[in-house]
């Protein structure tokens, strides 16, 4: 199944969302700040580094 979303945000004036079937430029100031608001969010879940690597370590251990 494919995630049927994906955005890049360019700067505080453009974000880009990719559909399943179109990809959309936002310009809108309102719409951009949603989309930088939703990548300031990833952001602070994202993990780095050793914790990364643990994840990565954890869930090919979990396949076998």
């Amino acid at each position: 199944m494919w995630k049927t979303e994906t955005f890049s945000v360019y700067d505080t004036e453009q974000a880009e969302v990719e559909l399943l079937t179109a990809r959309v430029n936002i310009t809108a100031p309102s719409e951009v700040s949603q989309y930088l608001r939703a990548f300031q969010e990833f952001s602070r879940l994202a993990v780095h580094g050793a914790e990364a690597r643990a994840l990565i370590i954890a869930a090919i251990d979990a396949l076998e």
